[in-house]
């Protein structure tokens, strides 16, 4: 009996050795994966290495913490508005007036720079100029308006000053995108730029359809592809408002089969884009073509950005702004990246000027890379930029302008 129970204690002990050294070794596991997959802490001040096409969100490595949002003291903070168009201007406009730092914002002052010759445009200039005492205009209509402008602007900047640049087509920005894209830059020098996370930037638009942001959408199909005059039955719509909300509208009918090519003509001026009802028809609509690309579809498909922006609203009316973020900071990598929404400092680009090349060539791949600085996006800060020129004028022949205006009147334009 007795050699029983010794053998049972030799055995019961075995077995208690090798349970510790099962758990031991478990918890060593973890502790070298948590180890390994943690950026080093180092990673944010590292020069970017090159990129990997193959693999874009390598470029992703970089875990950051955005700071506390409170206004930088001393820090003169000016929006820098590119205008040349009062179709677009007339909803950035709201959103501008909602982040002075009279409506508990953040810019002391905005410079709007004239790039345009066109007598209705300057007219609304005119008035907006009178409209607050923190604007004033930067005229370059003795330098040379349009694509010279764009160039000539940077030479205006005032040393000393913080600018958040904003092109005049940006027609929606979240109330934290101007603090957040400001407290990135200030926080953290080795980013010569910080732009926004923006809907319609060629080369984040890849990550917003792999982060699941994006819907299945086509254009109207029912009385209008199936119709050989969608004009006889009443489809155009009369230049009223438009909600923006995707409910207010009915779902997509047509074949099953039926697809819509990423450079086919839309079907008629203010035509509509419907939500498919299955998420699972995703893969029958133009998004699946976008590329990791600057010059790629996500720039030259006029189809790929309506589905994007007409997804965005969609998400915007459910609450489902978080798909876009990503959490992390991106490094471009000195690959060009769209400037519709940035930061950087006046001093920056004074000292390096003249541009040897066009403005955002310059600014975030040539520039960047001669002086050792990054270019990063912050994903937590979201804007929508309407269109490139590439785009159009096809993407302004759906009703999607008019659905930002829609809800700008309805949620931001009480200023």
């Amino acid at each position: 009996m007795a050699g029983l129970l010794h053998n049972w204690d030799k055995q019961n002990s075995r077995r208690r050795w090798i349970i510790v050294a099962a758990a031991f070794t478990l918890a060593l596991l973890l502790f070298t994966a948590t180890s390994y997959y943690s950026p080093p802490p180092q990673a944010l001040h590292n020069p970017p290495q090159a990129a990997d096409h193959a693999h874009p969100f390598t470029n992703s490595s970089q875990a950051v913490s955005v700071p506390e949002l409170t206004k930088p003291e001393g820090v003169p903070i000016v929006g820098y508005v590119f205008f040349g168009r009062k179709s677009r201007v007339e909803i950035l406009r709201c959103y501008i007036e909602r982040n002075l730092v009279d409506n508990g914002g953040w810019l002391d002052e905005v410079h709007w720079v004239r790039n345009t010759d066109n007598p209705d445009d300057l007219v609304y200039l005119e008035e907006i100029l009178k409209s607050s005492p923190r604007y004033k205009m930067i005229d370059l209509s003795s330098e040379g308006v349009g694509s010279v402008g764009f160039n000539n602007a940077w030479g205006h900047m005032e040393r000393g000053k913080l600018y958040v640049k904003i092109d005049d087509d940006v027609v929606w920005m979240a109330d934290d995108t101007i603090p957040r894209i400001v407290s990135m830059k200030v926080a953290h020098p080795e980013y010569f730029i910080v732009s926004a996370n923006m809907i319609n930037s060629p080369l984040i638009g890849w990550i917003h359809y792999h982060m699941g942001a994006v819907h299945p959408y086509f254009p109207e199909y029912k009385g209008v592809f199936d119709s050989p005059s969608p004009h006889n039955n009443g489809l155009i719509s009369p230049p009223t408002r438009k909600s923006w909300k995707y409910t207010d509208y009915p779902e997509w009918e047509g074949p099953d089969d039926w697809y819509f090519d990423l450079d086919q003509d839309p079907p008629y001026e203010g035509h509509r884009w419907l939500r498919l009802k299955n998420d699972t028809d995703l893969h029958r609509t133009p998004i699946t073509k976008i590329e990791y690309a600057t010059w790629g579809t996500g720039l030259n498909s006029w189809a790929i950005v309506a589905q994007e922006h007409y997804s965005f609203l969609e998400n915007l009316l459910d609450d489902h702004l978080d798909l876009y973020k990503f959490k992390r900071v991106w490094l471009t990598d000195y690959e060009r990246l769209s400037i519709n929404l940035i930061t950087l400092w006046a001093d920056e680009v004074l000292d390096n000027l003249p541009m040897d090349d066009g403005d955002e060539e310059w600014l975030t791949k040539l520039l960047p890379k001669r002086i050792g600085k990054s270019v990063a996006v912050e994903s937590e800060a979201l804007g929508a930029h309407f269109s490139f020129s590439f785009q159009e004028p096809r993407l302004s022949a759906s009703d999607v302008l008019p659905r930002y205006k829609d809800y700008a009147e309805e949620n931001v334009c009480h200023y």
